[in-house]
């Protein structure tokens, strides 16, 4: 099937129909307006935008997601770059206003012009790409100016349509991100109403502390549940020796231990506090036991009542708060160390 789609609509790109345009360096500088077109968050964007702004210094630059972005008239001498692939509804449009576009771009960071290239990639994705570069191959040759590539093998393959190269850009957040803090909950399936409690407050956090990130072990359930907030990865269930190597070689800067009241959590002991001074972690605990009894409380260890925003408000501030934490993770080690003395 794949050969089918590759000789009925593709052949090979010979030029672009409008890449006669002179002066186009002129174009990109004296333009004021830039919609570039793409398709959700990517690696692609997230890389690549700032460079392609740079083309156009002039320009006041838009972001259109076209998944969740109806179709739009442009204004008049806007230039348009498209970030590799293009709706056929986006298609129509951008023919529609043709005349009035002072530029088509086309940007690809991978070889989506040649399906030979997809072979080693897995059958269902390469099908599906094929299928969305093969929907769009012959609007490129027809209404694009030019490419742009992001390597210089792309431009070598494809020299005869006089592609520019366009290198990447570290993110913003990559010079500027304050020192990253790692936040853990590492409760088992018995604690799954912890983890669904604490969604809301992670979530609060992650948004008021761009520099933290958070840890869970969970299952697809779990996954779900946070897949849409950033920065948080769901880790894989251990056993118990795997766990205590993973801890002893794995830092984390604060460790939580929510405890929700239930017949099952009133047995429970406090050696989620063991598994914090092994990571280097300050902890922080449900005001209950068998926390309240052990912890003491701004010395070894934050206690808390069940309250999510007081759980927020606190994570916040000891994600901002190099030094505090770094003042209760040693106490806490050391508070250990006289444990294991006796």
């Amino acid at each position: 099937m794949d050969e089918l789609i590759r000789k009925a609509l593709f052949r090979p790109y010979l030029r672009l129909n409008k890449q006669s345009i002179d002066n186009q360096h002129d174009a990109w500088s004296e333009c004021r307006s830039l919609l570039i077109l793409h398709e959700g968050d990517s690696p692609t964007l997230a890389y690549f935008a700032e460079a392609i702004k740079c083309r156009f210094p002039a320009a006041e630059c838009q972001l259109v997601d076209t998944l969740t972005t109806p179709a739009m008239t442009f204004d008049k001498g806007a230039a348009i770059v498209v970030i590799r692939f293009i709706s056929q509804q986006w298609q129509r449009e951008i023919e529609r206003n043709i005349d009035a576009l002072s530029q088509v771009i086309y940007f690809m960071d991978d070889d989506l012009f040649d399906p030979s290239a997809l072979e080693a990639l897995p059958k269902a994705y390469r099908t599906k790409i094929i299928r969305r570069s093969a929907s769009q191959h012959r609007w490129i040759t027809e209404h694009c100016d030019t490419i742009w590539v992001s390597t210089p093998f792309l431009a070598n393959k494809y020299a005869h349509l006089k592609p520019d190269v366009i290198a990447p850009l570290p993110l913003s957040r990559t010079c500027t991100q304050r020192q990253p803090v790692k936040i853990a909950y590492h409760g088992s399936r018995s604690h799954q109403a912890e983890k669904y409690w604490l969604r809301q407050v992670i979530e609060g956090v992650l948004t008021a502390c761009p520099q933290a990130s958070f840890e869970i072990f969970g299952e697809h359930e779990i996954y779900k549940l946070y897949r849409d907030l950033p920065r948080v990865t769901i880790l894989h269930p251990m056993s118990w020796q795997n766990y205590l190597d993973y801890t002893l070689h794995h830092h984390v800067d604060i460790g939580l231990a929510p405890l929700l009241a239930s017949e099952f959590n009133q047995a429970r002991g406090p050696v989620k506090f063991y598994d914090f001074v092994r990571m280097g972690a300050v902890g922080v605990y449900s005001n209950c036991a068998p926390y309240s009894d052990f912890i003491e409380q701004n010395i070894n260890g934050v206690l808390l009542n069940n309250d999510p925003q007081k759980w927020v408000e606190t994570l916040t501030l000891l994600v901002n708060s190099d030094q505090k934490r770094q003042h209760l993770a040693s106490n806490a080690l050391a508070f250990t160390q006289t444990l294991t003395n006796l």
